[in-house]
């Protein structure tokens, strides 16, 4: 499994539309991505991350080779980024994630 992280600065006050933004993306499959998170920094509100986990490099690299990365993301995202910014590509070396899964489960009552 593998991680890419992104890491930008949103363009003041523009937060609500990079959160509608990246809500529409997620309905556009990518093939070998098994999740994916969008964060604010809580020190920096103008920096954001964005966390997928892949099945292999492979996936990340033809994802970020395709059409769809380019025409929906990067056109989607990028007008309301600014500045410098940041990918780092991640082998997994040890996982565990049951309690993740546990506040992902939908909570009885």
């Amino acid at each position: 499994m593998h991680i890419r992280i992104y890491w930008g600065k949103v363009l003041g006050e523009q937060w609500p539309t990079i959160e509608r933004r990246y809500r529409e993306l997620m309905n556009f499959p990518a093939p070998g991505l098994l999740a994916r998170f969008v964060s604010q920094d809580v020190n920096d509100h103008e920096s954001m991350f964005t966390i997928t986990f892949w099945q292999d490099a492979e996936s990340i690299r033809a994802w970020e080779a395709s059409d769809d990365y380019t025409n929906l993301y990067l056109a989607a995202v990028s007008p309301f980024i600014t500045g410098a910014m940041s990918v780092s590509l991640c082998e997994v070396k040890l996982f565990e994630a049951a309690a993740l899964a546990s506040a992902l489960s939908p909570q009885p009552g």
